[in-house]
């Protein structure tokens, strides 16, 4: 998704989302002292996750539902600052699952998620934003037009949509150059979230020099394919994470099917579709039945 924001014409957003990197959760189970920052693993996962308490299970629910495809969300971490700019993904991937995950290790902790495409180029110090509004005492917070905090960070946006404007095509290696010389970052969190960026690159790189279509669309323009993990990132052991061959390059829409589970692959390249699945969005998405993929590792756990 190209937002309207990094495009020719700059749309001031009527609202935008707030998303503390729920830092609290993290430390509880930290593992290591350098294990600092959340948001490394949020901008692995491409993903925004929330814990809510388990005296309040309803917790963040009505400020998920209300988010919309393209709407933007700010990252804030802890004594950092804000760390990212991302937009909510579309089609809208929200999941709710326990934990049991690299992030989330206990197993009876509930994790509710959304899917965000984040950039990391523009961030703000945490001085910086404490002098405008205390925001890290919130987990997801909407924040409508006219406020102080809205005019802050319209101020960001503009930084990135003429960063974009300049140069549509910002090369990954500049965009890791701003993050290795913000000073916002600490030495470690500063690595982990190089270490994470450097790892989805390598890994769509690799999958699209082995699967350079989408296999059930047959769609051939890489900046509208998702490079997909066969075996889940969380399940992952040894070299699979970035392992060519644990991965296909899939249409937007067939990589949400396929990520949340909803269809999946035999060993020898057949699909199978979920009985929960309406069979009304494959015909409206031109996704023809049956149909073989050719797949070269194991299907996706479900």
């Amino acid at each position: 998704m190209t937002p309207l924001y990094v495009q020719e014409q700059l749309v001031a957003p009527e609202r935008f989302w707030f998303a503390n990197t729920d830092m609290g959760s993290f430390y509880k189970v930290q593992r290591t002292p350098s294990d600092n920052s959340a948001f490394a693993h949020w901008l692995m996962a491409g993903r925004l996750f929330v814990t809510p308490k388990p005296s309040i299970p309803s917790q963040y629910n009505k400020a998920l539902i209300d988010m919309r495809p393209g709407d933007p969300v700010f990252a804030y971490e802890d004594r950092v600052g804000f760390v990212a700019i991302g937009w909510v993904g579309e089609p809208k991937d929200l999941t709710d699952t326990v934990g049991g995950t690299q992030l989330y290790p206990n197993p009876t902790e509930r994790v509710r998620s959304v899917a965000v495409e984040w950039d990391t180029s523009v961030t703000r110090d945490y001085h910086d934003v404490a002098k405008l509004t205390r925001v890290g005492g919130h987990g997801l917070q909407q924040c409508n037009a006219g406020t102080r905090l809205h005019t802050y960070v319209l101020d960001m946006l503009r930084e990135l949509h003429g960063m974009h404007r300049a140069d549509p095509d910002i090369s990954e290696a500049i965009a890791l150059s701003r993050i290795q010389i913000n000073s916002i970052y600490g030495r470690t969190t500063r690595a982990q979230i190089i270490n994470a960026r450097v790892g989805q690159g390598i890994f769509r790189t690799s999958v699209l020099a082995r699967e350079p279509v989408c296999r059930m669309t047959g769609i051939a323009a890489p900046s509208c394919l998702v490079a997909s993990h066969i075996k889940p990132w969380a399940a992952c052991v040894d070299g699979e994470h970035l392992d060519s061959a644990n991965g296909l390059m899939l249409a937007p829409h067939v990589d949400h099917l396929f990520d949340t589970g909803r269809i999946s692959f035999t060993d020898d390249g057949q699909i199978m579709v979920a009985p929960s699945l309406d069979r009304q969005i494959l015909h409206a998405w031109h996704l023809k039945m049956p149909m073989s993929v050719c797949l070269t590792l194991i299907r996706r756990a479900t």
